[in-house]
């Protein structure tokens, strides 16, 4: 039986090697801009931008558009930190870019966290709910 030249007895399509990752690629980059994000504003010295928190990104799957998560330590979003946060989208997606080495880089948005307001949503309910059940009881 002779052997064919340059071909081998497998189909012609490439099968990747199967991969460790236990977690989809849009977690992986979710992480990785939050550090890239996180490592530029510890670098920056802007006296416009207060105390806040990355708390999370969020990447589109088509990556367009990475959303921000931030809070601070105010109640209320203060819409000044937001616009100070986008003076300085230019320079993250360049940094973003650079390190990343993605084919298209998406554009950052900045967003107060939900997630925050929610549970503080949450926690108020739940206390309501105690001081009723501690007053039935009582009285």
């Amino acid at each position: 039986m002779a052997k064919r030249k340059g071909r081998s007895s497998r189909s012609n399509k490439r099968s990747r090697p199967p991969t460790k990752r236990q977690y989809p690629r849009t977690a992986r980059l979710n992480s990785l801009i939050q550090q890239i994000v996180a490592n530029y504003f510890n670098n920056v010295n802007d006296e416009e931008l207060d105390f806040f928190t990355i708390t999370g990104v969020s990447v589109d799957n088509d990556l367009n558009r990475a959303r921000v998560f931030i809070s601070n330590l105010e109640d209320d979003p203060d819409e000044e930190l937001l616009e100070s946060l986008a003076e300085h989208r230019i320079p993250i997606q360049s940094e973003i870019n650079a390190q990343s080495h993605l084919r298209k880089t998406p554009e950052v948005t900045f967003e107060f966290d939900p997630a925050i307001a929610e549970g503080a949503r949450i926690d108020e309910i739940l206390s309501v709910m105690d001081r009723s059940s501690d007053e039935e009881v009582d009285g």
